[in-house]
């Protein structure tokens, strides 16, 4: 029987990941790590669950990682954009009790984004292409560096790794930290491009990591539902109202824009919402694993609903028409602006 260690187990993911860990026969025993305390289980699943509330970066480590077959690592620091040497110190601290705990395997969360997003991605893109990830976005930068630390530590300790890269996750607990920003990011786009869009739910993405674990398996893998959308499909979705702005209007709007939100966040996902960086999930499913959701069923079971979707159609058109003549007349407000300042 297995015994299998979840860090950042009272997440999404690592709720999804436990359950479906307990449901497995050949599993004995569960050790959910997680700062807060876990939500009371079954008392059927008493005698297999071990849940442990711990502070990755202080905590004693070794005695909850011993006997271990295979450690699942999903804990991550929130508030990683201003305090990115914890999101390492949790992970160097977790590879140094793996090492004196002799765990021989381990599964780590990475992310898409350490591909990056450039114009010359293929689409789609396989684990076999090198990642690039925008230098400016922090978190893709962070994950390509704890990547490159478990795989150091696999190498050294002639290990088994799996290493998980998803796509932009949702569920019903709501959008990832990366759903989140990417999807504010769309908002203030300079211009319109229409990259292909996808998306994986969390649903998927643990049992992913399950397989992982319980399989041992040794590689990196991306994590994503079939295939992805275009961009009209993903308009629909949201239920937008789009007005196309010439590209002086645009930029200016951009630039207002970049005083409300920050700036150096938008900096790192611009590219993220211009160009392409949709995954094949091939090689995962070569293990055995499929996706239940789709691209629009993981994004829209994560999104509220489209206000124009809770409207009626004569209530839905005087919305649209009041929104075009308020974009008409900020358009011409401002190239008379534009004018003048010409003029001048």
């Amino acid at each position: 029987m297995q015994s299998i260690v979840v860090t950042g187990a009272g997440g999404g993911v690592g709720r999804r990941v436990v359950s479906k860990l307990l449901e497995r026969p050949d599993v004995g025993r569960v050790v959910a790590l997680d700062r807060l305390p876990l939500s009371d289980t079954d008392d059927a699943e008493q005698d297999r669950l071990v849940p442990r509330t711990v502070d990755l970066r202080t905590g004693d480590l070794v005695p909850l990682l011993e006997g271990a077959d295979s450690v699942v690592h999903l804990a991550e620091d929130h508030r990683r954009l201003r305090r990115r040497r914890h999101d390492t110190s949790i992970l160097l601290r977790l590879l140094e009790a793996a090492t004196e705990a002799n765990v021989r395997h381990l599964v780590v969360l990475s992310s898409a984004l350490v591909y990056g997003a450039h114009p010359d991605n293929p689409v789609p893109l396989t684990e076999a292409h090198p990642i690039r990830p925008v230098d400016a976005l922090m978190q893709a930068r962070l994950k390509a560096e704890l990547e490159e630390l478990a795989s150091q530590w696999a190498a050294d300790r002639k290990a088994r790794l799996a290493v998980l890269r998803p796509t932009t996750a949702f569920s019903e607990d709501g959008p990832s930290w990366v759903g989140a920003a990417l999807r504010a990011a769309m908002s203030v786009r300079a211009e319109q491009v229409d990259p292909p869009m996808q998306f994986v739910h969390h649903e998927d993405l643990a049992s992913a990591a399950v397989l992982a674990a319980s399989n041992r398996l040794d590689d990196v893998y991306n994590v994503s539902a079939d295939g992805w959308i275009g961009a009209d499909v993903f308009r629909a979705m949201r239920g937008e109202i789009e007005v196309r702005l010439p590209e002086r209007l645009g930029e200016i709007r951009h630039k207002l824009a970049r005083r409300v939100v920050d700036g150096a966040l938008l900096d790192g996902l611009e590219p993220y919402v211009r160009y392409p960086w949709v995954v094949a999930n091939d090689r995962l499913r070569a293990e055995g694993w499929a996706p239940r959701y789709s691209n629009e069923e993981s994004y829209m079971a994560g999104t509220a609903a489209p206000l124009l979707a809770s409207l009626g159609p004569r209530e839905r058109q005087e919305l649209v028409l009041g929104v075009l003549g308020a974009a008409g007349a900020a358009t011409a407000g401002a190239a008379l602006w534009l004018r003048n300042r010409v003029d001048r």
